[in-house]
């Protein structure tokens, strides 16, 4: 249910709960803010709605609401002599005596003394999280899990409030201590500064060691604890590293890690105490003893529950002290709870570290899609992908004429430049080779119009050359040119890097190809060359030339060329003809004609490469004819 307060007209405070709550003026004995506020008194919920002063006719215990069933309440006048407690009915209002109750359907409106009013509303089940939910459900799966038996009826997770469970008397900590008389000031004090310690450590960079000091901190001030420990498992073993020991004095004396304790904690993946329910000696017949708590830091992503460590934290007592010699459920519980944040905590140091490195290589899209994918899309698969070589024309002149520092920053801003464009375009950026950038599509997120992405990427960096040309006019003498190959066919994906550094990206001869592909755009001196695989995925609107067919070195078989255009580039014309007299070029019977037509092209277009390259092989052919002639242009080199 949902109660609303205000005083004399205006809503000055509201608050929500399950239970039986009492309404009522401060006294000495509640501790806490400007009122309206609420605390608890003799194990009850109270809503304190006035402070002592101009409301002193208010009285300490005004009335009590229970709820009953899921739509109704009892309304308690809990004062000895007030008379000053209605519930108003439309127009009509109906006085609750001292010592009288009445019931009433949701929702219901309370008149007060002093112009205090309550408007008493029900909630529905899909608007309330009750104390015994978080919003988090996987967080609190996950906490039940590590804690089994140890979640008690009065704990956090069912309700509960922050007091001992042991029915021992101890010292100065949250769990000792009842929610009420003196010792609330105190309960309050030493919570508050343990969160003073966490909240901030929150607010730590994601990898920053400030964060476990402030959760060792938190731990050994509340529950009074010697030490507080992470402890990793690493490739089987126990990992003890010093800067994650902390203690509460420097000098404290206290024996290593129980293993016992720790190997308690793999075997079960549950929280262990020392000493628990199942020890034959008591606490009691002890003179001295180390009282321990190990929680696992599950991995919060496994689906196995993988072992990342442990929060290890204890204390020494000896008899007649006042600290607890157990380690009490709400304790359990309250390190339950910083465990499993502190393993979503180490995970998302472990994703932040991913990002990094996923940054470098692929679009903030695709990093978004593999983040929920954890490390599978690492593993080998071969599939379709469509790759692109890129190959900054001039890097030699730049490094002979410049000086290295200017040299490396044209480099470094070139490479920017078009990894952008890949990126712009949901690609892989897989490496860089001196002058060069590897990119990909199709993997790791399953694409089917990558061979169109590449495309459109290549096109891109076409256009690209006149802001960098106009932007280094100044600075370089020389032209900025791009060598771009694409080729488009199966291929094995996977993590082609080592232990050391990540490289994700494609082998085979699809990757072979078109990294051979590329390297003919010197030799036929076009900015943009692709497979036909490639090629079957340019729109109709965007202009491309098949080029013959060629056999690169290295590789078996042979591949038909195409030239991808761009808007300077096209010419309707010059593509045209071209594919004519390639058709004729290709039919030995009509050299003569395929000869005159390149001819003339060259005439007509002096800087068009293809053109002379079929015009000179026209013309040998005429010249020198091989018996065993073949249209199918043979790479001399790489």
């Amino acid at each position: 249910m949902s109660l609303e307060l205000t005083k004399d007209g205006a809503v000055v405070g509201n608050v929500r709960t399950s239970e039986y709550i009492e309404l009522g003026r401060r006294d000495k004995t509640d501790i806490g803010p400007e009122a309206p506020f609420l605390t608890r008194s003799e194990g009850k919920a109270r809503w304190v709605v006035a402070d002592t002063g101009g409301a002193n006719k208010v009285p300490r215990k005004v009335c009590g609401i229970d709820p009953i069933g899921s739509r109704m309440i009892k309304i308690s006048n809990i004062h000895a002599v007030n008379k000053d407690l209605w519930v108003t009915e439309g127009e009509s209002k109906v006085r609750i005596l001292p010592g009288d109750a009445i019931e009433r359907t949701l929702p219901v409106a309370l008149l007060l003394p002093e112009g205090f009013g309550v408007v008493i509303e029900l909630i529905e089940s899909s608007e309330l999280i009750s104390e015994s939910q978080s919003a988090h459900s996987e967080f609190d799966d996950q906490l039940k899990s590590i804690l089994g038996s140890a979640v008690s009826a009065g704990s956090f997770l069912s309700g509960g409030s922050f007091s001992s469970q042991s029915g021992m008397l101890s010292a100065h900590t949250v769990f000792s201590q009842e929610w009420e008389g003196s010792g609330a000031g105190e309960n309050s004090r030493l919570f508050l500064q343990a969160m003073r310690q966490i909240i901030p450590a929150l607010q730590e960079p994601i990898n920053s060691p400030k964060y476990f000091h402030g959760i060792a901190q938190a731990v050994m001030r509340v529950m009074d604890m010697d030490r507080v420990q992470i402890i990793t498992r690493e490739s089987g073993n126990w990992v003890y590293d010093d800067k994650n020991i902390f203690l509460k004095s420097p000098n404290a004396d206290l024996d290593s890690p129980s293993r016992k304790l720790l190997d308690r904690v793999l075997s079960t993946g549950r929280l262990a105490t020392y000493p628990d329910d199942s020890q034959e000696e008591t606490p009691e017949s002890l003179m001295e003893m180390q009282t321990a708590i190990a929680s696992p830091l599950v991995d919060p992503t496994s689906k196995s529950g993988e072992l990342m460590g442990v929060l290890y934290a204890d204390r020494r007592w000896r008899m007649g002290s006042r600290r607890n010699a157990t380690i009490t459920s709400d304790e359990k519980e309250f390190i339950g709870i910083l465990t499993v944040a502190t393993a979503y905590r180490l995970e998302n140091v472990k994703k932040e570290r991913e990002l990094t490195t996923y940054q470098q290589f692929f679009s903030q899209k695709v990093i978004d899609n593999l983040l929920d994918k954890g490390d599978t899309f690492l593993e080998g698969k071969d599939t379709e992908v469509s790759v692109l070589f890129c190959d900054i024309r001039g890097f030699s002149k730049a490094t002979d004429t410049m000086e290295a520092n200017a040299a490396m920053h044209w480099l470094s801003d070139t490479l920017s430049e078009l990894s952008e464009v890949v990126l712009q375009a949901d690609g892989v950026l897989v490496d860089y080779v001196g002058d060069e950038l590897f990119a990909m599509w199709g993997a790791p997120e399953e694409e089917p119009s990558h061979g169109y992405s590449a495309i459109r990427a290549a096109l891109s960096m076409m256009k690209l050359k006149r802001l960098l040309n106009e932007r280094y006019k100044d600075k370089i003498s020389f032209k900025i040119d791009f060598g771009i190959g694409l080729n488009t066919g199966k291929a094995r994906v996977g993590n082609t890097g080592s232990r050391q550094k990540f490289k994700y990206g494609p082998m085979g001869r699809t990757v072979n190809l078109g990294s051979r592909i590329q390297g003919l755009t010197k030799q036929w001196k076009v900015s943009t060359l692709m497979a036909d695989t490639t090629a079957e995925c340019v729109p109709p609107d965007t202009p491309k030339r098949r080029l013959c067919r060629a056999k690169v070195v290295g590789l078996d078989g042979s591949v038909n060329l195409y030239q991808l255009m761009s808007e300077e580039e096209a010419d309707e014309d010059l593509i045209a003809k071209y594919e004519e007299g390639l058709a004729m070029f290709e039919i030995e019977s009509q050299m003569r004609p395929a000869a005159r037509l390149f001819g003339e092209l060259v005439q007509r277009y002096p800087e068009d490469g293809p053109s002379l390259i079929m015009l000179e092989r026209s013309v040998s052919q005429l010249v020198h004819p091989v018996k065993d002639f073949s249209p199918i242009w043979e790479a001399s080199s790489k």
